[in-house]
């Protein structure tokens, strides 16, 4: 595949990143946002602006190729019904989002109804792998992966990209990949809580991470980042005990319970981020007023 000239929709952290990589590489972009400071950006990198979706298929090759870097969900599927009415027969359209592997599967009917080719690429890495080189599972069909090859080689770590297989698995792939990563975080975050309030009081947490790092076979890129957070904020005072998540977990976690694999790691993590949110804390309160009402137990009152 030569270097040509292609759109990037969306900018955000990740999408902003991949669009500097491609310009290091060679790559002509035509890059769109909603916002503008992302395209401004760019554009002293070499990027050629656009003004609209429709601005940024006048502004390339007759066989045009779009990667959509879009919020998962509505965003994306509205983006994708837009694009969808406006590319051509044998127009390439590639999905790095975090999108839903079952959305992909109805995305490529929609776009293979009208000769346009679907892929789907999980990106890995965060804003750093998109700008050094990301890890990406990518879903479609072979030969259009065949002849985009040299674009994921370009935009991946050595040995960082890998062809999955048909329609949806690459999204489904990297949704595993999430769930995964939910449990080693948990993890984690778990055996630093016991370091931290165990029998031995005022341990440098971070000191820990960086020996757990140096040859340990806990050693890896999350441990790594633990130990970035902990040089930052020792304590982490800064950072409410809110956890948040993406939609993968919960997807990982409907699809285990549909094919009937056990996923206990990945649903004590996902559930572990709900309790997180859940400031009035009924569950636990429940909890406390059923072990008063059975046994007399005492119970701690509200202010």
């Amino acid at each position: 595949m030569e270097k040509v000239k292609m759109g990037l929709y969306g900018l955000g952290k990740m999408g902003k990143n991949i669009g500097l990589r491609l310009l290091d590489k060679g790559y002509g972009i035509v890059v769109y946002n909603r916002s503008i400071e992302p395209i401004e950006e760019l554009k002293t990198h070499g990027a050629i602006p656009a003004e609209s979706i429709e601005d940024m298929i006048s502004k390339l090759n007759d066989t045009k190729i779009v990667w959509l870097m879009l919020p998962a969900g509505d965003v994306t599927d509205e983006a994708i019904k837009s694009l969808s009415e406006i590319l051509h027969k044998g127009d390439v359209l590639i999905d790095g989002s975090n999108n839903r592997y079952t959305d992909d599967i109805r995305h490529n009917e929609l776009l293979l109804s009208k000769g346009i080719h679907f892929i789907d690429a999980g990106c890995s890495g965060g804003p750093s792998g998109a700008l050094n080189g990301m890890s990406i599972m990518i879903g479609g069909d072979h030969d259009v992966f065949l002849k985009l090859e040299q674009l994921f080689k370009d935009l991946s770590v050595d040995d960082g990209y890998c062809y999955i297989g048909e329609s949806g698995s690459g999204h489904f792939v990297k949704m595993v990949h999430n769930a995964i990563e939910y449990g080693m975080m948990q993890s984690i975050a778990e055996g630093l809580d016991l370091v931290t309030n165990g029998p031995y009081k005022n341990l440098n947490i971070k000191d820990v991470c960086h020996v757990w790092n140096n040859g340990s076979v806990i050693s890896g890129n999350l441990m790594k980042l633990s130990e970035r957070a902990l040089s930052n904020d020792p304590k982490l005072k800064s950072i409410e005990p809110y956890v948040e998540d993406t939609g993968e977990g919960r997807w990982a976690a409907e699809t285990a319970i549909k094919y009937g694999v056990p996923f206990t790691v990945l649903s004590h993590s996902l559930y572990e981020r709900f309790s997180s949110r859940d400031k009035l804390g009924f569950g636990r309160r429940m909890l406390a007023a059923l072990r008063h009402e059975f046994g007399g137990h005492d119970v701690k009152k509200s202010d």
